[in-house]
């Protein structure tokens, strides 16, 4: 494979999509995970339907009124994320004065099973420093996330592992290197970490740099469940 083929698959292009309700689509995509930051105009409704696969969303600028089955709330930006399973509808309303933007990561890989928590909705189960960043995580059955503060000059050392690892940079930039491919991420942009890929990032510029990693499975921490196996 060559160096832009690889580029291609760990940091793929977005596909650009303008919707008739106004509202603006990101769409990045590795084998069957798809990653989507849409930008939401006030009143606007993004139906999220009741697809085959499972979706975790996140509001990352303003707030939305989402639905997930019959589960209603209003979520903030970075405050809290949703998990749909597979055949339950959701859809989510801009009911603010101000353009939203949100985050939907969209999965159905054979063999995988998706729980989604109690009542849809998660919120953080833990603030610390981790390798100098202050890190937020969020924790479902299947899947883990795991907001970071990248300080200027801060580093994730280069490492591999056995979970899969989606990122999306919130704010700022950094440059993200995966399996020795570097590329410098902006807001939206998404790297595609397949398990036992190298990778590490670091923030070579003045301002702090702020990312949403994805672990599937979890990583960092088990859910009660899987704990009295």
């Amino acid at each position: 494979m060559n160096s832009q083929a690889r580029e291609r698959l760990y940091f793929p292009a977005a596909d650009m999509a303008l919707h008739d309700n106004g509202i603006r689509t990101e769409s990045y995509r590795r084998d069957d995970t798809v990653v989507e930051v849409s930008f939401i105009p006030p009143g606007a409704v993004l139906a999220g339907g009741s697809p085959e696969g499972a979706r975790v969303g996140m509001v990352v600028r303003g707030e939305l009124t989402v639905t997930v089955g019959e589960v209603t709330k209003v979520m903030k930006a970075e405050g809290d994320a949703y998990v749909a399973p597979p055949n339950v509808e959701s859809k989510s309303v801009n009911t603010s004065a101000e353009e939203t933007i949100a985050l939907v990561i969209k999965r159905n890989k054979p063999g995988e099973a998706y729980n989604a928590p109690a009542g849809y909705f998660l919120e953080p189960i833990e603030s610390r420093k981790f390798v100098g960043m202050d890190v937020t995580f969020f924790l479902a059955d299947w899947v883990e996330l795991m907001i970071a503060n990248i300080p200027a000059g801060g580093e994730m050392p280069y490492h591999k592992h056995s979970h899969e690892q989606i990122g999306v940079c919130l704010d700022g930039r950094y440059e993200m290197t995966v399996e020795e491919t570097s590329y410098e991420l902006v807001f939206g942009s998404t790297y595609f970490c397949a398990g036992q890929e190298g990778h590490g990032a670091a923030n070579r510029n003045e301002g702090e740099a702020r990312s949403l990693n994805i672990f599937i499975p979890p990583r960092y921490h088990r859910v009660p469940q899987l704990d009295a196996e």
